[in-house]
């Protein structure tokens, strides 16, 4: 199974086990997008990438691209970095 589909199922039984739903998220060009304006959610994220997914040595970096006019909602910026 590729990493983007072990990622997605990881993050998924993660928010499954919390009772909750998972934000609308897609990977493309090597970076997870992530549909939530909710930080919580991005705790869930990190815990299932770290716990179930990467290699030790790894890590994960969110950035926040904010609204504009012609996509008038946040979205996160999920990419997997190097500790350290």
């Amino acid at each position: 199974m590729g990493l983007e589909s072990k990622s997605i199922t990881a993050i998924e039984k993660q928010f499954a086990e919390l009772g909750a739903s998972a934000p609308n998220m897609f990977w493309e060009y090597g970076t997870l997008w992530i549909d939530t304006n909710d930080k919580a959610n991005l705790n869930v994220i990190k815990d299932a990438m770290l716990e179930d997914v990467l290699a030790d040595g790894f890590d994960v970096d969110f950035n926040l691209l904010k609204a504009t006019k012609n996509e008038p909602w946040d979205q996160w910026a999920m990419d997997i970095v190097e500790k350290g």
